[in-house]
């Protein structure tokens, strides 16, 4: 399960605030770490998945490569709650022409083959942004805040910037990470975002 805050961010110096507050500097940090990503979302011709809810992303993170299905979505007020299933691939030509057979062994691939079968997959959006993210530990619960930089490309040609703050939890007291949310969201007046990257591509 991910359970994660979103919000549209206008000017990304936000994040270096976020960074250097003396409020969130109470507790414990771990290093900002920049990850440039590449995202490709692939269908069926006939969007079978998006007609489901279902996500099926290839993204490659600096140097992995990682498979990623999301389904049963959750929405409400900027938190965004999804099951997912993860797989390290680190095979470029999967990821060029993937298939749902990589997740055979999982609960994800009953999810992709009822609403697909073993239809032909193409790709529907790519992305492309620098993610750029730290650990937040109060003591109660472990979340990640990360900004996303870059460009959503649909398609048929159109380009959408992006610039998304999330506030990810990990693991420990959910009342503790909606807090801390609700903290940054607050002092900083960021704007909820209902919509995932790919709605956002798809719908623009």
């Amino acid at each position: 399960m991910e359970t994660e805050f979103k919000f549209n961010v206008k000017d990304p110096s936000v994040f270096d605030s976020i960074v250097e507050n003396a409020e969130i500097n109470k507790i414990g940090l771990e290093a900002v770490e920049t990850i440039d990503m590449h995202a490709s979302y692939f269908d069926t011709p006939e969007n079978d998945f998006r007609k489901r809810g279902i996500a099926y992303r290839i993204r490659q993170e600096n140097e992995r490569i990682t498979a990623t299905i999301k389904w049963d979505v959750n929405v409400s007020d900027g938190l965004h709650r999804r099951e997912e299933f993860n797989l390290v691939v680190n095979d470029e030509r999967f990821a060029e022409n993937p298939d749902i057979d990589l997740f055979v062994s999982s609960e994800a691939y009953d999810v992709l083959y009822e609403a697909a079968c073993n239809k032909k997959l193409v790709k529907v959006v790519t992305m492309d942004y620098t993610r750029r993210q730290f650990k937040v530990d109060t003591g109660k619960s472990i979340s990640c805040i990360s900004i996303d930089e870059g460009t959503l490309h649909h398609v048929d040609g159109t380009e959408i910037p992006v610039c998304e703050l999330e506030v990810e939890w990990y693991y420990g007291d959910e009342k503790d990470f909606i807090n801390l949310a609700n903290l940054i969201q607050e002092k900083y007046e960021l704007e909820n975002e209902d919509r995932s990257k790919l709605q956002r591509a798809i719908t623009h």
